[in-house]
């Protein structure tokens, strides 16, 4: 069967790595819709947090939410959210990417980045650090208190970056963290200003300062409601990807009803929530294998967004199990998945779910959540690191053994 490359006009609306929903929506390439849900989020004076593996559209969902509060609908036409937003105030739209501030190698590296990316956001705004004055917080705190009640619009993304990106040094982990919660104090003691917030990450640490400090912020993580905000449900594949099914399956020599099965066996399976009823395709996966179908049924999300930083600092001290076990059900307790980890007591399940290698599959007994993989992809990507663990022999210590 002759293989033929997907055609351009295709590939043009295709939203490939694309995290600015503005750009995306300017360039006429395909969103699917989840403004619905955006919409009962942004329509309260909330305060959230959600946590989801790499490579979900965690950072397409917070550019949605600053366009809508920095422009109104003017990104919007044609979507859900059109007919029920009915604000027209203009907000002051703060987005902070903890990601910038990840790669440092002491306290000292790592309190420069944060300045920076601190005073920059906040610079728009009329927020001038003076050098010669108090702290850097203290002068951020009396900023807060300049703004109009419910003003202030903050989206902070991968808020665990920094956090992370030392998992394996106490020490430093320790000291970020206590930076990091003079930030969040700030936050909590200037409430007023607050029209929303909106907190992205893969983890949720009860000792990362966030959750003590923010104290009042909405884990949706496990919500129901909120189970497919993020990644593509069998229904939305099906509605908005018919043409890139179409495409494919011609291209592959099979039909469309085959390739779907293949696909979902593939790339779908994710699981967020507590109900367990609400399965997500991967969207880096699928957007990739529509990209290039003749490539085949490729594992995209492990070398892109798989190995995220805290499973490998985790993996430099631990052992994996062999990847059979995993696919054996293992379970974890519903007031695990809810709470906040640990790190020196963070187990092997625990962070595997976190990082979408394993995924609900059923609750039972009232609170025990029953894991496995979601997926062939995620199957094969455990194999992957499996072996490159066992080839690397760099390793410290055992399955559930403490960080040192």
């Amino acid at each position: 069967v002759a293989i033929i490359p997907m055609n351009t006009e295709l590939l043009r609306h295709l939203p490939l790595g694309k995290s600015s929903f503005e750009k995306l929506r300017q360039l006429g390439q395909i969103y699917v819709d989840k403004t619905e849900k955006v919409y009962s989020l942004a329509c309260r004076n909330g305060k959230y947090f959600l946590a989801r593996p790499r490579r979900f559209g965690k950072s397409l969902l917070i550019s949605t939410f600053e366009s809508l509060f920095k422009y109104g609908l003017r990104d919007f036409h044609g979507l859900e959210i059109e007919k029920l937003w009915k604000e027209d105030k203009e907000f002051l739209v703060v987005k902070l990417d903890f990601s910038e501030a990840k790669s440092f190698r002491n306290l000292k590296e790592f309190e420069l980045q944060f300045h920076d990316l601190i005073v920059d956001a906040f610079a728009p705004y009329g927020f001038r650090f003076e050098l010669h004055g108090t702290s850097l917080m203290s002068q951020l705190s009396t900023w807060f208190k300049k703004q109009a009640v419910s003003s202030v619009v903050l989206l902070i993304d991968e808020y665990d970056a920094p956090l992370t990106s030392c998992f394996d040094n106490f020490k430093l982990f320790e000291q970020v963290r206590r930076q990091l919660s003079r930030f969040y104090a700030v936050i909590k003691s200037n409430d007023g200003p607050l029209r929303f917030l909106f907190v992205t990450g893969i983890t949720k640490f009860h000792n990362s300062s966030i959750f003590s400090e923010l104290n009042n912020l909405s884990d949706i993580s496990l919500s129901a409601e909120y189970g497919s905000l993020l990644g593509f449900t069998y229904e939305e594949v099906k509605e908005y990807f018919s043409e890139y099914l179409i495409s494919a399956s011609e291209t592959l020599g099979t039909t469309q009803d085959e390739l779907f099965k293949e696909l979902t066996e593939h790339y779908d399976g994710f699981c967020f929530e507590e109900t367990a009823k609400q399965k997500v395709f991967a969207p880096w996966s699928l957007l990739h294998f529509f990209s290039s179908p003749e490539r085949g049924l490729k594992d995209y999300w492990f070398e892109s967004g798989g190995k995220p930083s805290p499973l490998v600092k985790y993996l430099q001290s631990h052992l994996l199990r062999n990847p059979e076990e995993y696919d054996k059900e293992q379970s974890l307790s519903l007031y695990v998945l809810r709470g906040s980890s640990d790190i020196e007591n963070l187990s092997d399940v625990e962070l595997l779910t976190l990082s979408g290698y394993l995924t609900i599959k059923s609750v039972e007994y009232g609170d025990t959540v029953f894991l496995r993989y979601p997926n062939k992809e995620a199957k094969k990507a455990i194999a992957q690191l499996y072996l490159q663990q066992q080839l690397n022999g760099q390793v410290l210590g055992q399955v559930g053994a403490g960080l040192s």
